[in-house]
């Protein structure tokens, strides 16, 4: 595999949404991604990628620079798509999981590579029926990527839990914030990674799975963060899929800030225990989760108000002219997370499709 890290437009930004598509009447997923890429217009093509199953698709953006150019990208894209869907009643919707589908609702594109995955992954790829968001934040260089990484790895539940938007599963209140973290993790190759002492150290492993047969590219690699040295960035994947614009524009910008600030610092080695309780909390109780630091306990919302914070001082939002974004990050973090409301719309409603129809693209 080739090890060389390309740097692009230092601190630039790219996101990958995963949406489904949902039948209008049923609320059930809809397998017609088929029809939709069809009808695409020729400018949204490049942009709009197949996904495992057929009531998926995925939103790419091309290379941004700024947070709102991004997240204005994503809702264009979901607004075309979501008006070319009306013709076979085909509704949007960013679910992390959808409240109440089995795999039995989802049909999978027939292809090479989902082929392989089914044959290994078995009754794992069955159940996979999972949306999430990414976030690639381009990198100066191999240094300032590795650095990135090995900090997002600490960092990773603030994200999540800024994110986590998948309480129900099979009909049932799992009585999580983010079960589709914990579906992600039965994969091989998924969750919280190792940290690396170097961008060396880490190409030295991807090499070792490309070598053995383990990987055909960095793509089979699904980690809750990963350097992409093709695209010169570092990509957090650890967040599910969600609909509102103010959040995804707020996610994706203190994110970018982050690496901006931690690019140029070193990170120490976290105990990997450490690592998966921070997440775990994440997972379970979100926002109001417990944050370990060294010998620190904090929830997670006091966690990131440290951050925006830290940044703030270091003049992080000035450099990016986004000062005007430091208030509404506070409220953000202070606000219900999105599975709070979904379970609250839940108890008042007792209806799941009320859920859903809450997340569909309005056009």
């Amino acid at each position: 595999m080739n090890q060389i890290f390309h740097p692009k437009n230092p601190f630039t930004i790219g996101l990958e949404l995963e949406v489904r598509l949902i039948d209008k009447n049923s609320m059930s997923p809809a397998n017609k991604s088929p029809y939709i890429f069809e009808h695409l217009p020729p400018k949204l093509k490049p942009h709009i990628h197949k996904e495992l199953l057929k009531s998926m698709i995925e939103i790419v953006t091309p290379v941004c620079e700024s947070a709102s150019e991004a997240t204005d990208f994503i809702m264009n894209a979901l607004f075309e798509i979501a008006e070319i869907g009306k013709e076979k009643n085909i509704v949007l919707a960013a679910l992390a999981t959808h409240p109440f589908e089995r795999k039995e609702d989802n049909e999978r594109f027939d292809d090479p590579r989902y082929d392989a995955f089914a044959k290994e992954l078995q009754i794992v790829l069955k159940n996979f029926l999972i949306s999430g968001l990414h976030i690639h934040i381009a990198m100066p260089d191999e240094h300032a990527a590795i650095n990135s990484y090995n900090h997002t790895i600490h960092l990773l539940p603030l994200f999540l839990a800024l994110s986590a938007s998948s309480p129900f599963h099979l009909g049932e209140d799992t009585g999580l914030q983010s079960y589709r973290s914990k579906i992600f993790e039965r994969l091989p190759r998924a969750g919280i990674p190792e940290y690396f002492e170097s961008y060396k150290e880490y190409m030295d492993l991807t090499d070792q799975l490309f070598e053995t047969g383990t990987i055909k590219s960095v793509k089979d690699i699904w980690w809750d963060v990963r350097i992409h040295q093709k695209f010169g960035t570092v990509e957090l994947r650890v967040c599910d899929a969600f609909y509102n614009k103010t959040r995804l524009k707020l996610l994706t910008l203190l994110y970018r800030a982050t690496l901006i600030y931690y690019s140029k610092k070193p990170a120490h080695r976290e105990p990997y225990q450490i690592s998966k309780q921070n997440k775990w909390n994440a997972v379970r109780h979100g926002l109001n989760g417990k944050f370990i630091e060294k010998n620190r306990v904090m929830t997670i919302r006091e966690k990131l108000h440290i951050l925006v914070n830290e940044l703030k001082k270091a003049d992080i939002f000035k450099e990016i002219d986004a000062e005007n974004e430091i208030a509404p990050l506070h409220e953000l973090i202070d606000a219900p997370a999105i599975s709070e409301k979904m379970r609250e719309l839940y108890s008042v409603n007792g209806s799941l499709d009320s859920v859903i129809r809450e997340e569909i693209v309005a056009v």
